[in-house]
């Protein structure tokens, strides 16, 4: 019968509440509010009789404002419901339930929540209908505070957060405690607490007339980690702070929370263990014209840094830290000091000091110590350059000066640096080469910006090397982009394996399919050489290898400068012989590679050559068919993409060359002149000498006319003229005298007539027959020298001048010319090696 009564109270009180209830409510209220729907419940907030505004709208105090300041699902006003019969309302509990709340300031600083009005003339007891707060409750209600002005932005999701109030006229006293989410409080470009989950505990007081908020002791937890905060904030004009901070069972995770994500990238799975503090002060005022000053203390005391994917620690760590915005509370008088830092890793210990300060303009002072394992600490904080690695190696650095300074100029900035790095037994394998590094040793001594090496040894896959000399802009190449390195050292090595070495660096996902479909069978080559590389090397090594080329005493000085690598004089003992090389490579172009170079040999057997060098390509003459010793001299222009397949189309070269007690044996074609001597003969040609040039052009080997002075009686002089295509298309014509020594000699007189053959084909399919082309002539004369540097045209060949008793036919012929080969696409054929 009483809950009865109650209802039908209510149900009859209910249009006089509501409107006792709007009538106070615009006392107080500046702006519009608009509600969906209004009604008077017992059970919304039972026990309590509550006035339930259901999808309610306020509007913000600024003008041109389109974002409300507060929306909600539901807003529960509640009182006791014996002030029904009294026939006076104090409302004592505010619930909102389901909102938005959207505090802001804009870029002058005006704030859009000034929509209470205070001064109200009727004291709480006159009136019917009155607010008496005493409890505030918020449940799933997510708020924002934004200030343009400041160029911060908070955004928080309050789970369920509940509010005492005490409130003696202008006093407000609140005790606080819940629940919320911090999405994130933006300050500037960097954001902090970002998706932390927090539980609150605070105690305030409001001095609503002097505009200032008491904050007794109150704790903020983060998980295990509890930050107590307390101090005073006015803000009757521009916001003033006296605040002090403090962190208990802070560690590692708990500090990394408060710091945007850009600064704990790498380092948010590691995890601590031991004694963590901060504390610290903020005093001043903050405003758009002015910041706080901020003095802060941390550290750790015995504690460890861990990292559980890796199962690596950081052991035994002290250190002692503070930071402070300086007496200009700005960026440009800020400092942070590291202090009696030390600890060890695997057992081996590190130690240093750290002062960064002026943020604006930065100088750095370090003082670094360090005895490490390499794999341990890698394992610790992997680095994306390397794969692996292993070994030894002990760091002693310090550097002093202006980063700005530094990174501008830095020959001449006023930086001091110092330092040596000793590395034993070092095994390194990097991300972009397909060969390890392996038992390294050797020492780095910094001096300013160079760094001396002294006796750095080790190997690259199979080969070995042996650096001395200085690295010159050293440091601003290790830290600065762009920045150009020298070296100007002595290279021993007892073993090149260029095999590997032009193997070594992985081609780029890119180009590896590229590489791959226009690969030579060399294999894919990837040959890169870094614009910031300048290189002045003497090179000695006690044997080189390239696929079937086995060098040795290789001597010699290598330069590099703007991405065109030269030497002046390499010499090399190679197919029992000599060699000279000199020339440059110019790779300014990776895909048009360009090789001028001047290389001579002496005394090299023919038969080792073309085993060397795998027949250049072709099968006509191979290394089988050929004995003597070459003696030769070539001029060449060659050119090659960027994984060193030979542009063919684009090779020229002039090659002078003398075979001194050659032979040729078993040559097919020879086989086919049983006419002018026997088989046996023919299948070992022997001859004392032969010198002529040769042309390389457009593809085309061509070779003048040259004699050669055989052992066959029957063919003691042949003169031999043509080409050979890179195509492998033959074009050699042949003279052979006919009946040598029984015709009459005079002065006058040749040799006698002479049997013309053309051979033409391929290496496959060729066939000797009667060269019906050329005019017969009594006695050639000496092939005529080309003109002095230049080399033939297109289709060009040296045709010997006419002599005196040259027999003309009645009806005069075309003079023999050889015909251009028709052109083919540039690309490299099947087994093509003309690049030497």
């Amino acid at each position: 019968m009483l809950f009865a009564a109650a209802v039908g109270g209510v149900w009859l009180g209910q249009d006089r509440i509501v409107a006792l209830f709007v009538q106070e409510a615009n006392r107080y209220l500046t702006t519009p509010v608009r509600v969906g729907r209004m009604e008077v419940s017992l059970l919304d907030q039972f026990p309590q009789v509550s006035i339930t505004l259901h999808d309610l709208r306020v509007s913000g105090s600024l003008p041109q404002d389109t974002v409300p300041l507060a929306r909600a699902r539901r807003l529960y006003f509640a009182f006791d419901a014996w002030d029904m019969a009294r026939g006076h309302y104090r409302i004592r509990t505010v619930t909102l339930a389901d909102g938005q709340v959207r505090v802001s300031h804009d870029p002058q600083g005006r704030a859009n929540y000034d929509v209470i009005r205070y001064d109200t003339t009727a004291t709480t007891s006159d009136q019917p209908f009155a607010f008496a707060l005493e409890n505030i409750r918020l449940e799933r209600v997510g708020t924002v505070y934004d200030d343009q002005q400041r160029q911060q932005r908070y955004t928080v999701q309050v789970h369920d957060v509940k509010a005492q109030l005490d409130v003696e006229d202008m006093l407000v006293g609140v005790e606080a405690h819940g629940t919320m989410l911090v999405e994130a409080l933006q300050l500037g470009p960097d954001a902090y607490f970002r998706q932390k989950e927090l539980t609150l505990t605070t105690r305030l007081r409001v001095d609503r007339a002097a505009r200032l908020v008491t904050i007794e002791p109150s704790e903020l937890k983060v998980g295990a980690a509890a930050y107590s905060v307390a101090g005073r904030v006015n803000y009757r004009h521009a916001a003033n702070l006296d605040l002090r901070a403090e962190g208990r069972n802070t560690d590692m995770q708990s500090v990394l929370a408060l710091l945007p994500a850009r600064l704990v990238k790498r380092l948010s799975a590691y995890r601590s263990r031991g004694d963590v503090y901060f504390g610290g002060t903020v005093r001043g005022e903050m405003s758009a014209k002015a910041n706080p000053g901020i003095d802060v203390q941390f550290g750790c005391r015995d504690a460890s840094l861990y990292h559980p994917a890796l199962k690596q620690a950081v052991e035994h760590i002290f250190l002692k830290g503070s930071f402070s915005n300086g007496p200009a509370q700005a960026a440009r008088t800020s400092v942070l000091r590291l202090r009696e830092v030390r600890g060890t890793l695997q057992g081996r210990p590190f130690s240093g000091d750290l002062r960064y300060e002026n943020f604006s303009d930065p100088s750095l002072a370090l003082n670094l110590r360090t005895d490490f394992d390499v794999a341990r600490a890698l394992q610790f904080y992997p680095l994306a350059a390397v794969r692996s690695g292993s070994g030894t190696a002990q760091l002693t650095l310090q550097f002093a000066g202006n980063l700005r300074q530094f990174r501008a100029r830095p020959a001449t900035a006023a930086v001091r640096s110092s330092g040596e790095l000793v590395v034993r037994n070092l095994q390194m394998h990097l991300r972009d080469f397909s060969q390890p590094f392996t038992g390294l040793n050797g020492s780095f001594v910094l001096r300013r910006n160079d760094v001396a090496v002294s006796g750095f040894a080790g190997r690259l896959g199979a080969s070995d090397f042996r650096l001395s000399g200085m690295l010159r802009n050293a440091l601003p190449w290790l830290l600065l982009p762009g920045q150009q390195l020298a070296v100007d050292a002595k290279l021993d090595s007892r073993l090149l394996d260029f095999n590997q070495l032009l193997r070594l660096r992985q081609p780029t996902p890119a180009s590896s399919t590229k590489t791959a479909a226009a690969a030579s069978p060399a294999g894919d080559y990837v040959f890169r050489l870094p614009p910031q590389l300048a290189l002045q090397v003497q090179t000695t090594a006690q044997r080189v290898r390239f696929r079937r080329f086995r060098g040795q005493h290789l001597t010699g000085t290598i330069r590099l400068q703007n991405q065109v690598l030269s030497a002046p004089a390499l010499s090399v003992a190679a197919a029992g012989g000599r060699v000279s090389f000199r020339g440059s490579l110019d790779a300014r172009q990776p895909q048009l590679l360009r090789l001028s170079s001047t290389v001579s040999c002496q005394q090299l057997p023919l038969d080792s050559l073309f085993y060397t060098f795998e027949d250049f390509g072709q099968r006509f003459i191979t290394a089988r068919h050929l004995r003597g010793a070459l003696t030769a001299t070539a001029e060449s222009d060659l050119y090659f993409d960027g994984a060193l397949n030979p542009l063919t189309d684009r090779m020229e070269a002039e090659v002078n060359l003398t075979v001194r007690n050659g032979e040729l044996n078993n040559f097919q074609p020879l086989q086919k002149l049983s006419m002018i001597a026997g088989r046996e003969r023919l299948r070992h040609l022997r001859f004392a000498q032969l010198t002529t040039p040769v042309y390389i052009q457009s593809r085309t080997v061509y070779l003048p006319e040259m004699e050669i002075r055989s052992n066959v009686r029957g063919a003691s002089l042949i003169r031999v003229t043509g080409t050979h295509t890179f195509d492998q298309q033959m074009n050699y014509h042949v003279s052979i005298p006919i009946l040598p020594g029984l015709l009459q000699r005079t002065a006058s007189m040749g040799t006698g007539p002479s049997l013309l053959l053309a051979i033409q084909g391929d290496e496959d399919n060729f066939r000797v027959t009667y060269d019906r082309s050329r005019t017969q002539v009594a006695r050639p004369a000496p092939a005529a020298a080309p003109a002095a540097g230049r080399k033939p045209g297109l289709g060009e060949i040296v045709k010997p001048a006419p002599s005196a008793n040259t027999t003309i036919p009645s009806e005069p012929r075309k003079a023999f010319e050889l015909k251009k080969p028709e052109k083919k696409p540039a690309q490299p054929q099947p087994d093509e090696y003309f690049d030497f």
